[in-house]
């Protein structure tokens, strides 16, 4: 069954706006995720919008999959950014996630030299795909190096909440994943951590 309906951004914003004493006293904003918003360009633009002509502080979690041309427009109106790195072997990413890494990497280093925006690394950990000391290693050697290494490093856990998902879809998960444990984790978090980076697991 279809759960949801359809909102114009102006609907969307007046459902925000309720929640406006939250963002001044805390001193938070609105996130735009998904999915990925980049791939609805002119109604995450309008929302930003909205939100940057009221005061709120506004961030974007994306993979950076789009052309510069079009991301630079979203990101006008953009005060962080939250982006993920699922790869840094372009042949695995593409196996993996159906595209190439070159624009998302590329993407990610215009957003900081650029754009100059703070930008915060987010890896999805996923056992048997990504995790391997080698690929973490150029993976925290690229934040380093290319990005703000000031910024803090995210390591999000592979979950298994999307299983349900594919169930009602009537669409089976193979192969399955097992999440990670806390010491893999933790392993992962040293690696980035030796590269001079601060990393924490989730967020």
């Amino acid at each position: 069954s279809i759960i949801g309906r359809e909102m114009t951004a102006e609907e969307v914003f007046e459902d925000i706006r309720t929640d406006d004493i939250f963002y001044r006293n805390s001193g938070g904003g609105v996130t735009l995720s998904g999915g990925d918003p980049v791939f609805q360009p002119d109604f995450s633009i309008a929302i930003l919008k909205l939100c940057r002509s009221a005061g709120i502080h506004t961030a974007l979690e994306t993979c950076g999959f789009l052309e510069w041309h079009e991301l630079k427009d979203i990101l006008e109106h953009t005060d962080l950014v939250l982006y993920d790195i699922k790869h840094m072997d372009s042949t695995r990413h593409k196996a993996y996630t159906g595209v190439t890494n070159e624009m998302i990497l590329e993407n990610a280093e215009k957003i900081h030299k650029d754009l100059k925006l703070p930008i915060f690394p987010r890896i999805p950990l996923v056992p048997g795909y990504n995790d391997s000391p080698e690929n973490l290693k150029r993976t925290a050697e690229f934040i380093a190096t290319k990005l703000d290494g000031n910024n803090r490093v995210y390591i999000l856990p592979y979950h298994r909440l999307g299983e349900t998902k594919y169930a009602q879809m009537e669409r089976r998960m193979t192969p399955t994943v097992t999440p990670p444990s806390d010491q893999h984790l933790e392993t992962a978090r040293q690696i980035f951590e030796s590269a001079g980076l601060s990393a924490v697991i989730g967020g």
